[in-house]
């Protein structure tokens, strides 16, 4: 009875027709340059409990707003607008969301809050 099994198993085996799946040839968009040199260095504000350091610039968070809109002025896109909030895990987290508030009232687009391990 085994053998029957056997011979019926290699026998399906043998006469199964095997699929080639076939993938998607998706159209890539080419790399260009030229937004490579257009797209300037992100912005990074990292919030501690007494203060507020824009890009490695030590500053009180009431004049978070006005030293961010003078580093905004000349930027015009989403993409180069955009303000990385950052933070320790000890702070307060009213303090991210006030400078989130300042980010936003000096015209920039809050988009990563990262806390540091």
């Amino acid at each position: 009875m085994s053998d029957i099994a056997l011979l019926l198993l290699i026998f399906f085996i043998v006469t199964t027709q095997f699929l080639v799946q076939r993938a998607l040839n998706p159209q890539l968009p080419s790399m260009t340059h030229e937004k490579d040199k257009q797209s300037k260095e992100l912005i990074t504000v990292m919030v501690h409990n007494d203060c507020v350091f824009l890009d490695e610039e030590r500053i009180q968070m009431e004049d978070l707003a006005p030293f961010l809109a003078a580093k905004l002025a000349d930027r015009v896109t989403d993409e180069e607008r955009s303000v990385a909030v950052d933070g320790l895990p000890d702070i307060r987290y009213e303090n991210v969301v006030t400078a989130m508030n300042e980010v936003l009232k000096a015209g920039g687009i809050p988009t990563v809050i990262k806390v540091e391990e």
